[in-house]
Protein backbone atom coordinates (compact mmCIF):
# COMPACT_ATOMS: atom_id res chain seq x y z
CA UNK A 1 0.00 0.00 0.00
CA UNK A 2 0.99 3.65 -0.76
CA UNK A 3 2.25 6.38 1.07
CA UNK A 4 -1.26 8.13 2.29
CA UNK A 5 -1.68 11.64 -0.43
CA UNK A 6 -2.04 14.92 1.13
CA UNK A 7 -5.50 15.85 0.31
CA UNK A 8 -5.30 19.11 2.71
CA UNK A 9 -5.30 21.09 -0.36
CA UNK A 10 -7.35 18.87 -2.66
CA UNK A 11 -9.95 21.57 -3.39
CA UNK A 12 -8.07 24.61 -3.80
CA UNK A 13 -8.23 25.99 -7.49
CA UNK A 14 -4.57 28.09 -6.98
CA UNK A 15 -2.95 24.92 -5.58
CA UNK A 16 -4.52 22.89 -8.45
CA UNK A 17 -3.46 24.46 -11.46
CA UNK A 18 0.18 24.86 -9.44
CA UNK A 19 0.96 21.22 -9.24
CA UNK A 20 -1.07 21.03 -12.82
CA UNK A 21 2.35 23.23 -13.94
CA UNK A 22 4.89 21.09 -12.06
CA UNK A 23 3.20 17.91 -14.09
CA UNK A 24 3.56 19.86 -17.33
CA UNK A 25 7.08 20.88 -16.73
CA UNK A 26 7.55 17.64 -17.54
CA UNK A 27 11.77 17.29 -16.78
CA UNK A 28 10.83 17.84 -12.82
CA UNK A 29 12.31 15.13 -10.36
CA UNK A 30 9.99 13.73 -8.01
CA UNK A 31 11.79 15.19 -5.37
CA UNK A 32 11.56 18.87 -6.84
CA UNK A 33 8.04 18.80 -7.33
CA UNK A 34 7.11 17.44 -3.45
CA UNK A 35 9.98 20.26 -2.55
CA UNK A 36 7.86 23.04 -4.52
CA UNK A 37 4.42 21.69 -2.72
CA UNK A 38 5.86 21.49 0.76
CA UNK A 39 7.11 25.18 0.04
CA UNK A 40 3.53 26.29 -1.55
CA UNK A 41 1.72 24.83 1.54
CA UNK A 42 4.21 26.96 3.99
CA UNK A 43 3.59 29.97 1.93
CA UNK A 44 -0.07 29.95 1.97
CA UNK A 45 0.07 28.95 5.60
CA UNK A 46 1.83 32.15 6.01
CA UNK A 47 -0.12 34.52 4.18
CA UNK A 48 -3.92 32.61 4.63
CA UNK A 49 -5.26 33.35 1.61
CA UNK A 50 -4.10 32.19 -2.16
CA UNK A 51 -0.73 33.86 -3.21
CA UNK A 52 -1.59 35.83 -6.43
CA UNK A 53 -4.40 37.58 -3.93
CA UNK A 54 -1.61 39.12 -2.07
CA UNK A 55 0.32 42.23 -3.10
CA UNK A 56 4.08 41.44 -4.32
CA UNK A 57 5.26 43.73 -1.00
CA UNK A 58 3.31 41.95 1.22
CA UNK A 59 4.35 38.92 0.63
CA UNK A 60 7.93 39.87 0.49
CA UNK A 61 7.56 40.83 3.85
CA UNK A 62 5.73 38.15 5.02
CA UNK A 63 8.57 35.90 3.86
CA UNK A 64 11.25 37.80 5.78
CA UNK A 65 9.38 37.86 9.21
CA UNK A 66 8.25 34.07 8.61
CA UNK A 67 12.18 32.98 8.65
CA UNK A 68 15.83 33.75 9.56
CA UNK A 69 17.11 31.06 7.14
CA UNK A 70 17.84 32.82 3.88
CA UNK A 71 17.47 29.65 2.04
CA UNK A 72 13.56 29.07 3.03
CA UNK A 73 12.84 32.19 2.32
CA UNK A 74 14.61 31.99 -1.20
CA UNK A 75 12.42 28.58 -1.90
CA UNK A 76 9.31 30.23 -0.55
CA UNK A 77 9.94 33.40 -2.34
CA UNK A 78 10.26 31.35 -5.51
CA UNK A 79 6.77 29.74 -5.39
CA UNK A 80 5.60 33.27 -5.31
CA UNK A 81 7.32 34.00 -8.72
CA UNK A 82 5.74 30.63 -9.92
CA UNK A 83 2.14 31.62 -9.16
CA UNK A 84 2.67 35.06 -10.01
CA UNK A 85 4.60 34.33 -13.66
CA UNK A 86 3.89 30.88 -15.11
CA UNK A 87 0.13 31.25 -14.31
CA UNK A 88 -1.13 34.02 -13.51
CA UNK A 89 0.73 36.09 -15.47
CA UNK A 90 1.13 38.78 -13.01
CA UNK A 91 4.12 41.39 -12.20
CA UNK A 92 6.64 39.68 -10.34
CA UNK A 93 9.82 42.68 -10.08
CA UNK A 94 9.28 43.31 -5.99
CA UNK A 95 10.03 39.79 -6.00
CA UNK A 96 12.89 39.26 -7.96
CA UNK A 97 14.46 42.61 -6.15
CA UNK A 98 13.88 40.94 -2.68
CA UNK A 99 15.36 37.66 -3.85
CA UNK A 100 18.18 39.45 -5.94
CA UNK A 101 18.52 41.04 -2.53
CA UNK A 102 18.79 37.91 -0.67
CA UNK A 103 21.38 36.31 -2.95
CA UNK A 104 24.52 38.18 -1.62
CA UNK A 105 23.49 36.83 2.02
CA UNK A 106 22.91 33.49 0.46
CA UNK A 107 26.52 33.68 -0.73
CA UNK A 108 28.13 34.72 2.29
CA UNK A 109 26.10 32.08 4.14
CA UNK A 110 27.55 29.06 2.13
CA UNK A 111 30.96 30.71 1.84
CA UNK A 112 31.55 30.72 6.22
CA UNK A 113 29.55 26.95 6.07
CA UNK A 114 32.43 26.35 3.31
CA UNK A 115 34.76 27.42 5.98
CA UNK A 116 33.86 24.92 8.44
CA UNK A 117 33.84 21.94 6.19
CA UNK A 118 36.48 19.13 6.51
CA UNK A 119 37.01 16.72 3.59
CA UNK A 120 38.68 14.17 2.37
CA UNK A 121 41.53 14.22 -0.06
CA UNK A 122 41.16 12.74 -3.43
CA UNK A 123 43.63 10.19 -2.10
CA UNK A 124 41.57 8.72 1.27
CA UNK A 125 38.20 8.64 -1.71
CA UNK A 126 40.78 6.80 -4.01
CA UNK A 127 41.76 4.26 -1.15
CA UNK A 128 38.03 4.06 -0.02
CA UNK A 129 37.13 2.95 -3.79
CA UNK A 130 39.79 0.87 -3.74
CA UNK A 131 39.14 -1.13 -1.12
CA UNK A 132 35.22 -1.43 -1.55
CA UNK A 133 36.76 -3.57 -4.94
CA UNK A 134 39.52 -5.30 -2.62
CA UNK A 135 36.14 -6.34 -0.72
CA UNK A 136 33.84 -7.54 -3.37
CA UNK A 137 31.03 -4.78 -2.04
CA UNK A 138 30.78 -4.01 -6.40
CA UNK A 139 27.36 -2.05 -5.42
CA UNK A 140 29.41 0.23 -3.42
CA UNK A 141 32.28 0.20 -6.25
CA UNK A 142 29.98 1.36 -8.75
CA UNK A 143 28.06 4.51 -6.61
CA UNK A 144 31.54 5.67 -5.51
CA UNK A 145 32.99 5.17 -8.81
CA UNK A 146 30.33 6.71 -11.16
CA UNK A 147 30.56 9.42 -7.96
CA UNK A 148 34.55 9.88 -8.15
CA UNK A 149 34.67 9.93 -11.87
CA UNK A 150 31.74 11.02 -13.76
CA UNK A 151 30.67 13.29 -11.35
CA UNK A 152 27.07 12.60 -10.96
CA UNK A 153 24.31 13.72 -8.29
CA UNK A 154 22.10 11.43 -5.95
CA UNK A 155 19.29 11.49 -8.64
CA UNK A 156 21.51 9.78 -11.44
CA UNK A 157 22.43 6.85 -9.68
CA UNK A 158 18.74 5.97 -10.03
CA UNK A 159 19.01 3.57 -12.99
CA UNK A 160 18.81 -0.06 -14.27
CA UNK A 161 21.29 -2.39 -14.95
CA UNK A 162 20.25 -3.41 -18.78
CA UNK A 163 21.47 -5.80 -21.46
CA UNK A 164 20.27 -4.55 -24.66
CA UNK A 165 19.98 -1.23 -26.85
CA UNK A 166 15.88 -2.18 -26.65
CA UNK A 167 15.91 -1.65 -22.86
CA UNK A 168 17.25 1.75 -22.87
CA UNK A 169 14.30 2.64 -24.63
CA UNK A 170 11.41 1.59 -22.91
CA UNK A 171 10.90 4.42 -20.50
CA UNK A 172 12.81 7.80 -21.87
CA UNK A 173 12.38 9.45 -18.34
CA UNK A 174 14.71 6.52 -16.61
CA UNK A 175 18.31 5.68 -16.78
CA UNK A 176 20.45 2.81 -16.98
CA UNK A 177 23.77 0.95 -17.17
CA UNK A 178 23.69 -0.79 -20.34
CA UNK A 179 25.67 -3.99 -20.35
CA UNK A 180 26.84 -4.19 -23.88
CA UNK A 181 28.63 -7.54 -23.74
CA UNK A 182 29.29 -7.54 -27.13
CA UNK A 183 31.65 -4.03 -26.98
CA UNK A 184 32.55 -5.58 -23.45
CA UNK A 185 31.51 -2.07 -22.41
CA UNK A 186 28.99 -0.37 -20.23
CA UNK A 187 26.74 2.91 -21.12
CA UNK A 188 25.56 4.88 -18.91
CA UNK A 189 22.71 6.58 -20.16
CA UNK A 190 21.04 9.40 -18.02
CA UNK A 191 17.52 10.58 -19.13
CA UNK A 192 16.30 11.62 -15.75
CA UNK A 193 18.86 14.06 -13.91
CA UNK A 194 18.42 17.71 -12.16
CA UNK A 195 19.31 19.98 -15.42
CA UNK A 196 18.28 17.15 -18.37
CA UNK A 197 15.78 19.78 -19.55
CA UNK A 198 19.08 21.93 -20.30
CA UNK A 199 21.66 19.79 -21.02
CA UNK A 200 19.40 16.75 -22.81
CA UNK A 201 20.33 13.37 -22.32
CA UNK A 202 23.92 11.86 -21.58
CA UNK A 203 25.65 9.00 -22.90
CA UNK A 204 28.59 8.00 -21.20
CA UNK A 205 30.54 5.13 -22.55
CA UNK A 206 32.79 2.98 -19.58
CA UNK A 207 35.30 0.30 -20.52
CA UNK A 208 37.10 0.40 -17.38
CA UNK A 209 37.75 -3.02 -16.56
CA UNK A 210 37.27 -2.85 -12.97
CA UNK A 211 33.31 -1.27 -13.67
CA UNK A 212 32.49 -3.51 -16.05
CA UNK A 213 33.08 -6.67 -13.92
CA UNK A 214 31.06 -5.09 -10.82
CA UNK A 215 28.53 -4.28 -13.30
CA UNK A 216 28.46 -7.87 -14.54
CA UNK A 217 28.01 -9.30 -10.92
CA UNK A 218 25.30 -6.90 -9.66
CA UNK A 219 23.22 -7.63 -13.31
CA UNK A 220 23.86 -11.58 -11.99
CA UNK A 221 23.02 -10.43 -8.23
CA UNK A 222 19.64 -8.57 -9.09
CA UNK A 223 18.77 -7.42 -5.84
CA UNK A 224 21.74 -4.26 -6.21
CA UNK A 225 20.04 -1.78 -8.13
CA UNK A 226 17.60 0.56 -8.22
CA UNK A 227 18.93 1.39 -5.02
CA UNK A 228 15.23 2.23 -3.98
CA UNK A 229 12.16 2.80 -5.92
CA UNK A 230 11.25 5.82 -3.85
CA UNK A 231 13.01 8.78 -5.30
CA UNK A 232 12.73 11.09 -2.36
CA UNK A 233 14.97 8.27 0.00
CA UNK A 234 17.85 8.21 -2.82
CA UNK A 235 20.21 10.69 -0.90
CA UNK A 236 20.14 8.61 1.90
CA UNK A 237 20.82 5.43 0.52
CA UNK A 238 23.95 6.93 -1.74
CA UNK A 239 24.66 8.40 1.50
CA UNK A 240 25.27 5.32 3.33
CA UNK A 241 27.60 3.81 0.78
CA UNK A 242 30.00 6.51 0.35
CA UNK A 243 32.99 7.09 2.63
CA UNK A 244 31.88 8.30 6.78
CA UNK A 245 28.42 8.27 4.84
CA UNK A 246 29.87 11.95 3.56
CA UNK A 247 27.17 11.74 0.62
CA UNK A 248 27.55 12.69 -2.70
CA UNK A 249 27.96 16.79 -2.02
CA UNK A 250 31.08 16.69 0.08
CA UNK A 251 32.32 13.75 -2.41
CA UNK A 252 31.99 16.34 -5.58
CA UNK A 253 33.24 19.08 -3.35
CA UNK A 254 36.84 16.72 -2.25
CA UNK A 255 37.25 16.35 -5.95
CA UNK A 256 36.97 19.87 -6.87
CA UNK A 257 39.24 21.09 -3.77
CA UNK A 258 41.61 18.79 -5.38
CA UNK A 259 40.84 20.12 -8.67
CA UNK A 260 40.52 23.82 -7.98
CA UNK A 261 43.40 25.11 -9.72
CA UNK A 262 42.97 23.03 -12.98
CA UNK A 263 40.18 24.59 -15.05
CA UNK A 264 40.20 22.35 -17.65
CA UNK A 265 39.48 19.30 -15.44
CA UNK A 266 36.61 21.78 -13.94
CA UNK A 267 35.81 22.13 -17.00
CA UNK A 268 35.19 18.33 -17.46
CA UNK A 269 33.41 18.05 -14.38
CA UNK A 270 30.53 20.76 -15.46
CA UNK A 271 29.99 19.15 -18.71
CA UNK A 272 30.12 15.45 -17.07
CA UNK A 273 27.90 16.97 -14.38
CA UNK A 274 25.65 19.06 -16.51
CA UNK A 275 26.42 22.21 -14.15
CA UNK A 276 27.04 25.65 -14.98
CA UNK A 277 30.66 25.73 -14.54
CA UNK A 278 29.84 29.02 -12.43
CA UNK A 279 27.81 27.47 -10.27
CA UNK A 280 30.28 24.03 -10.11
CA UNK A 281 32.82 27.25 -8.57
CA UNK A 282 30.82 28.97 -6.18
CA UNK A 283 28.29 26.13 -4.67
CA UNK A 284 31.16 23.43 -4.88
CA UNK A 285 34.88 24.99 -4.44
CA UNK A 286 35.29 25.04 -0.89
CA UNK A 287 38.02 28.25 -1.58
CA UNK A 288 35.81 30.17 -3.61
CA UNK A 289 36.34 34.06 -2.17
CA UNK A 290 34.70 36.21 -4.71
Amino acid sequence: MGRPQNVEMADDAEYTMFTDYLEEEGRLSYATKKSYKTSYRKLRDILQKPIADTAQDTTAKAIMASTDNINSAQALINIAVIIREKIKKMPIDELVEQRTTNKAEVTEALKQANLYTVLPSLEELDNFIETLWKQSKYRDYIVNYLIRHHYVRNQDLMFDIVETKRETLEDPEKNYLWLDRKKQVVHYIRNNYKTAKTYGQKVTKIDNERFLRAVKVCNRQMYCFPLTTEPDKIGYHVSKLTLNQIGEGKMLKAVINHYRDDISRLKEISQSRGTNLEVLLTSYNINYDH
